[in-house]
């Protein structure tokens, strides 16, 4: 794989999903009443006001908790937690192109992500969306929040999780290709860099869905069990197990990743010698459809595997933009 593929797919994966950054501008929708099911329930005349991020949590409806997140109902946008400043450089917020990202903004938020989904309007914000050293654009104690016909239906967030911690929090979701190849239309979520859950849309109402054991691509022929967060050695034989085989690449000698190749990876493709170190790994199953990992780290983890299918253009996964 050329380079700047491998550089591209890294790129990709420190921004969570980026290609969520640069959408079409859309009309601010007209503000209609929100559907029942997604309404948060009225606050007791008795109870004090919700004007803090824990008192927020404490009295909103809860419609799932999954892998250390929550997706919670929203009646109004909730304001940014108080505290200090992220160890981060640059800004990496992006232009509120919709009534709702502004209003988003009003409150004191950045936006780092937006896009139309299901009938929903999907807002990524946080603190200080910035740049952190060797790893590029965080959001570090992200959320996305939900809307729909103008108005705040549903937060995802960590909770605990603050602007200080940058690689913690919901930082990214994906453009829906990754779905649409699944065959279905669910919402992929990130922290940093690895896809944590999915939101789905069930019976009118938002909800948050584990990851699968395994997705299936190209009509179902092509099996990808979960390798994210897993190491290489391990990851590796999760694909063999699914019918994927190492597919090396043709070169004259290893140079570069003859280390990887000599620790009986012949598969690998390149490696990025600077930042978190994203290697990729190529694969392919009797049909001919193609399967590239992405890894990182000093001891090589799985962060993202992303299939071609036969006779399709470049290879797209979840978190590719």
């Amino acid at each position: 794989m050329p380079t700047a593929r491998l550089l591209a797919l890294g790129v990709a994966l420190s921004l969570a999903a980026a290609c969520s950054r640069d959408p079409a501008p859309a009309p601010a929708p007209a503000a209609t009443p929100a559907a029942p099911t997604a309404a948060a329930p009225a606050t007791p005349a008795t109870a004090p006001p919700a004007t803090t991020p824990t008192a927020e949590a404490a009295s909103a409806q809860v419609l799932g908790e999954i892998g250390g997140l929550r997706l919670e109902a929203l009646s109004e946008v909730p304001a940014p937690p108080a505290e200090g400043e992220a160890d981060v450089g640059g800004d990496c917020s992006v232009a509120a192109e919709s009534a709702e990202a502004r209003a988003a903004e009003a409150k004191g938020w950045k936006v780092f992500a937006q896009r139309e989904w299901q009938g929903h309007r999907v807002v990524g914000v946080a603190v200080a969306p910035g740049v952190a050293a060797g790893m590029g654009c965080t959001s570090g104690g992200g959320r996305l929040l939900f809307f729909r016909d103008g108005r705040p239906l549903a937060q995802l967030l960590e909770p605990g999780a603050g602007a200080s911690q940058i690689d913690s929090g919901v930082q990214g979701f994906d453009d829906g290709e990754d779905a649409r190849r699944r065959g279905d239309a669910a919402l992929g979520v990130f922290d940093w860099a690895v896809q944590r859950a999915r939101v789905r849309v069930e019976n009118g109402a938002l909800a948050l869905a584990a990851l699968p054991e395994a997705d299936l691509y190209c009509g179902g022929r092509a099996a990808v069990p979960r390798v994210e967060g897993v190491e290489l050695k391990q990851a590796r034989e999760r694909l063999l197990a699914r019918g994927w085989r190492a597919a090396p690449p043709e070169r004259e000698e290893p140079g570069f990743v003859s280390g990887m190749v000599e620790a009986g990876y012949p598969e690998v493709e390149d490696c990025s010698g600077t930042g978190q170190g994203f290697c990729s790994f190529a694969y392919r199953n009797e049909a001919g459809d193609r399967l590239t990992l992405v890894t990182a780290g000093e001891t090589p983890t799985a962060r993202h595997a992303a299939v071609q299918c036969a006779g399709e253009g470049e290879p797209r996964g979840a978190d590719a933009g």
